[in-house]
């Protein structure tokens, strides 16, 4: 009857276990950590319960998650085999064989990061159902500080980190990163940082209306697709799919 009884509790604490889920937030929040919520919690219950501070920059917050990793390792991986395709030595491009060494050291110095694009302004997150999903044990969320630069990668002389200015167009900021001689001329990537990718013309015959950045957003500008096209075609577009899994990152000395 004894064991009976421990079986049975033994049982009943598994079963407790398996209707909970951990999760931790890091950052500009008053309580940071990891915390253990139960079954059906949301997402806005583990962000409300860490109380990101004024000095929080909502829109450049991030959320982790496990299961998203393993398809964005698949596409690190990918991406890298391209690269190291483009950056053969032996190739008559000279200018695509060096900006293609350039982002094959870039990207292999970059993990996965298992980011899912989701908005994690408090408020808004809890009255907002769709996007106000169930947590996920080992759900990671990370809220930096306000930062007031933009960055320019991909086919440029040098990454750049510019000051960021309100509403200014995107293409204005481009004059000041000078372009490999094996860019795209007629787009570029605008990756926000809330994860968004866009995709902007900037040549006279595709120019796009105005975009804006938001502060901490990154300018990938392309490698020729006349160039990349011939070792895979969405080449680009999945290099700035990659780069939007970066988080910006927490403020230093942050748990």
């Amino acid at each position: 009857m004894l064991l009976v009884l421990v079986l049975v509790l033994a049982l009943a604490l598994a079963d407790a276990r398996a209707q909970t889920v951990q999760a931790s937030v890091q950052g500009a929040v008053a309580v940071p950590g990891t915390r253990t919520f139960g079954a059906g919690a949301r997402l806005a219950d583990a962000v409300l319960d860490a109380r990101p501070t004024e000095l929080a920059y909502p829109l450049g917050a991030a959320l982790m998650r496990r299961s998203q990793i393993e398809a964005q390792v698949r596409l690190k991986a990918g991406l890298l085999y391209d690269l190291d395709l483009l950056a053969d030595p032996a190739s008559a491009d000279a200018p695509l064989s060096q900006d293609a060494s350039r982002l094959r050291a870039w990207l292999a110095g970059r993990a996965a990061t298992g980011r899912v694009v989701v908005q994690l302004e408090p408020r808004r997150l809890e009255l907002d159902l769709a996007a106000n999903g169930l947590l996920a044990d080992g759900d990671h969320f990370v809220y930096p500080l306000r930062p007031s630069t933009i960055a320019v990668v991909g086919a440029v002389v040098q990454d750049c980190t510019l000051p960021h200015v309100p509403l200014q167009d995107v293409a204005v900021y481009l004059p000041a990163c000078a372009r490999s001689r094996a860019a795209d001329r007629d787009q570029v990537y605008v990756v926000q940082p809330d994860g968004h990718v866009q995709t902007v013309g900037i040549a006279a015959w595709n120019r796009s209306p105005p975009q804006a950045l938001a502060p901490g957003a990154t300018v990938y500008v392309p490698l020729a697709e006349r160039a990349v096209g011939k070792v895979d075609p969405d080449f680009n577009r999945e290099f700035a799919a990659f780069i939007a899994t970066q988080p910006l990152p927490a403020p230093a000395g942050s748990p």
